[in-house]
């Protein structure tokens, strides 16, 4: 389903653009945006969502749309894939060592057959992000895309922790299924977890206790929502916090409050 289309796209000038795709519970999503001028030209979401326990269905309907899809095929400037997982570690660049990725995913994750494990280093944090990926769902992604970088649904956040000025401050992303809950004092990580959520209360009960092991001071704490929200949710928030923004791409706004929830993730140049 496009949701913002630029008629003015041109395809021949797609290989001035970067091309982002996010695989979440809300489905496959993508964006071409033109970085010369902060502007989305496309953006598009898929009418079918990753249910709980049918990947499998999720992947072939991925594959059909990707196929029924030329404009996918198009030659971009830089290429970014969101995957949303919650198979990650966080590792300090002084001690990381490519070597024992295995190890140190598989202390924390149990890895299934297909997944494969990449990471990600973020510059400012002096941090690298390992994180499990589904094969398959990658292997479609290179029939059309062969070249791309790729990152894990933190990565956004994480990395524009120094964008967002307020100085204490909670990044709360709750898709049905789970929630990632980021924390940091002005530019400083100082919390990252993910969390098992069917329901959003239990999101909330995750966003209480990673408070109070971060001993923030819910009143000079802002929280940054996004992901699958809905209003009364965002309202349930607030009665506990004194400043709940979305979180969002100040220099690409996208204007529909669901749309910023949903796709912010996919105007950030990675």
């Amino acid at each position: 389903m496009p949701i913002v289309v630029n008629k003015q796209l041109e395809l021949e000038k797609t290989k001035e653009y970067r091309l982002s795709i996010q695989s979440d519970s809300n489905g496959f999503s993508f964006s071409i945006v033109n970085d010369a001028v902060n502007k989305v030209h496309f953006l598009y979401q898929g009418d079918f969502s990753c249910e709980k326990g049918h990947y499998d269905i999720f992947l072939k309907s991925t594959r059909q749309l990707i196929s029924s899809f030329p404009l996918l095929s198009s030659k971009f400037k830089t290429v970014n894939i969101i995957y949303d997982t919650c198979k990650y570690a966080l590792i300090p660049k002084q001690l990381y060592k490519e070597e024992d990725a295995l190890q140190h995913l598989t202390k924390l994750h149990k890895l299934d057959d297909l997944d494969e494990i990449d990471a990600v280093e973020v510059h400012n944090e002096q941090i690298v992000i390992l994180f499990a990926v589904n094969s398959t769902f990658l292997n479609f992604i290179k029939e059309v895309q062969p070249e791309f970088k790729l990152f894990p649904s933190i990565y956004p956040m994480i990395s524009q922790i120094s964008n967002f000025k307020d100085y204490n401050k909670i990044f709360f992303q709750y898709n049905k299924g789970q929630v990632h809950i980021i924390a940091a004092e002005g530019s400083r990580l100082v919390f990252c977890n993910s969390f098992p959520a069917i329901h959003f209360n239990t999101a909330l009960y995750f966003l209480f206790l990673a408070l109070k092991q971060v001993q923030f001071n819910p009143e000079l704490t802002t929280v940054f929502v996004s992901g699958n929200l809905k209003d009364f949710e965002i309202m349930d928030i607030s009665k506990y916090f004194s400043k709940i923004k979305y979180f969002r791409n100040a220099n690409i706004p996208l204007g529909s409050p669901d749309f910023e929830l949903k796709y912010s993730s996919l105007t950030f140049d990675l």
